[in-house]
């Protein structure tokens, strides 16, 4: 199972409907250079690009510990 994590809040979605991705690498990279994403949940995108307000008003954001934070339990 794959899930997205909100580079702003932290919170994450299994189907990342209403979620944006932005390009937060250089944008003329290396050949062979895989692009780095930016993934943002519906509240995060309105704050912070204005992006569908009205898709953001609606979404319930959902927190769980990240991959990292798991690892460091054990």
């Amino acid at each position: 199972m794959r899930v997205l994590y909100c580079v702003e809040c932290g919170c994450c979605s299994e189907l990342g409907i209403g979620w944006v991705a932005m390009r937060c690498d250089d944008p003329e990279p290396d050949v062979g250079d895989e692009p780095e994403l930016a993934l943002y949940c519906p509240p995060c995108a309105a704050a912070e690009f204005g992006y569908r307000p009205d898709v953001a008003e609606r979404y319930v954001c959902a927190w769980e510990p990240l991959p990292s934070e798991l690892a460091d339990e054990r």
